[in-house]
């Protein structure tokens, strides 16, 4: 009776979190790397692989990719674009419901429903980009890993999953020498153990940058008051992860280790990474939100029904139904995407439909281009810069813009539209912003949002 009842609580938490997730799911435009995301997977309905009109092949995420580009055959849009994420979501709370009832037998019923509901986890499941798959492949292949010490056949398995979590993104090359290690403790035979060892020897450079750049001065600076504030509404949870983590380790101290050790490395070397982005240490939130919600489990079978009432407070109390801005916890459904500035959109959908019918028929210059072509069209023209403020120009490939094939503009004359977006504007060097600034003198403005300025340009505007 009680794995029925199991089940059933299982199953209420699962639909829930796929309503929240699937509620309004293509309603907020695309963030700008989510159109990436999305035209490559375009670019495999059309060619078969995800190689833009540049020639330039987007190796990134492939497994990702493959997988958005088959719900894309349902129909070329956002909700389709992002249904993918939503899957991948829905693992992770089956994962970690898995996970926890190692630990404890209430435990996995606490930890899938804090999974289900916290708001990270909702935001990124809801996203056309790969980093909700990266978090289910990055911990599904460590818990696959210590299944298998009593069952071997899960090794392939793990090993798959970690083969995955590597093509979503290179940072899963720390995983590589747990494998490694745990193989060569644990399995015959150890030459399996080259297959991680090939994958870390293969891409040496990049895991050596993960791995060991410079942490400390990360800590110390900027970038770690950054990320601290970003989660600034979910520091409580610290308070009951570190006795969750102590609690758990003197009860699966193996298991415990697999997860955070990796996890916490990973987490300070990205701290290092010049360029501020939330979403490098969003796969991290798993064992957040995994150890809290253990401590929970682990009081409620100490103690009983009393703590019950804690479980209920910190479901409700931090709750978007009480804090709509800062809730930490999602029980009203959404329809906007994460507060991120790391993760600028340009609002295209709010633009007037006659616009966009002009902007379709009539010469169109932009600069980031992919949301344009999710959007609106392919530009004609694409006037270069640096996506990450680094440098004058991360777009620019062989005279094309590297991700719709449109001819860089040399800012001649074109008598058309031009769409200047904020994010890419706010990305010019000064001498490229006075360029643009002069290119644009004498168009008529005809857009003017707070994210995004259209103008119009023509011969007889520019001579007056």
């Amino acid at each position: 009776m009680k794995v029925k009842l199991e089940i059933v609580f299982l199953g209420i938490i699962l639909l829930f979190g796929l309503f929240i997730r699937v509620y309004n799911l293509g309603v907020a435009p695309l963030w700008i790397d989510e159109s990436i995301s999305s035209i490559a997977a375009k670019e495999i309905l059309e060619k078969g692989a995800p190689v833009f009109d540049s020639g330039l092949f987007y190796s990134r995420a492939l497994f990702y990719h493959y997988s958005e580009a088959f719900f894309l055959l349902f129909g070329v849009n956002d909700f389709n674009a992002r249904i993918a994420s939503v899957i991948f979501g829905l693992a992770t709370i089956l994962l970690v419901f898995f996970i926890g009832r190692e630990y404890s037998k209430s435990g996995g019923v606490i930890s899938a429903l804090f999974m289900s509901v916290f708001y990270l986890e909702v935001f990124f499941s809801r996203q056309a980009r790969f980093y909700q798959l990266f978090q289910l492949m990055f911990f599904l292949s460590l818990y696959l890993l210590y299944k298998s010490r009593k069952n071997s056949k899960l090794l392939y398995y793990a090993l798959g999953a970690l083969l995955i979590a590597i093509d979503t993104h290179t940072a899963g090359l720390v995983l590589t020498p747990f494998f490694i290690g745990f193989i060569l403790l644990y399995h015959k035979p150890k030459w399996l153990a080259s297959i991680p060892g090939a994958l870390l020897l293969r891409d040496f450079i990049s895991a050596l940058r993960v791995s060991t750049s410079g942490v400390g001065e990360s800590l110390r600076g900027v970038y770690f008051e950054r990320y601290s504030w970003y989660l600034r509404n979910i520091h409580y949870m610290l308070v009951l992860f570190v006795p969750g983590v102590i609690w758990g380790f003197f009860k699966q101290r193996l298991l415990t280790l697999l997860l955070v050790v990796p996890a916490l490395i990973l987490l300070f070397s990205l701290l290092s990474v010049k360029v501020f982005a939330f979403r490098y240490m969003y796969f991290s939130i798993f064992i957040l939100v995994l150890y809290s919600s253990l401590l929970i489990s682990f009081l409620y079978e100490k103690y009983g029904k009393i703590v019950l009432i804690s479980l209920v407070a910190l479901v409700l109390l931090p709750s978007n139904l009480f804090f709509p801005l800062a809730g930490s916890i999602i029980l009203d459904p959404v329809s906007t995407s994460f507060d991120d500035p790391s993760a600028p959109y340009t609002d295209y959908k709010s633009l007037d439909g006659s616009l966009v019918n002009d902007l379709r028929s009539g010469v169109l210059v932009s600069l980031f281009s992919s949301d344009v072509e999710w959007y609106i069209k392919k530009p004609d023209y694409v006037i270069p810069f640096s996506m990450s403020g680094m440098g004058n120009d991360s777009i620019s490939l062989n005279g094309v813009d590297r991700y719709s094939g449109a001819l860089i503009l040399d800012y001649s004359f074109v008598s058309g539209y031009v769409i200047a977006d904020g994010f890419s504007v706010s990305k010019l060097n000064s001498l490229q912003r006075e360029e643009f600034d002069l290119f644009v003198n004498g168009c008529e403005l005809v857009e003017n949002n707070q994210d995004l300025r259209v103008y119009y340009c023509s011969e007889s505007l520019k001579s007056k």
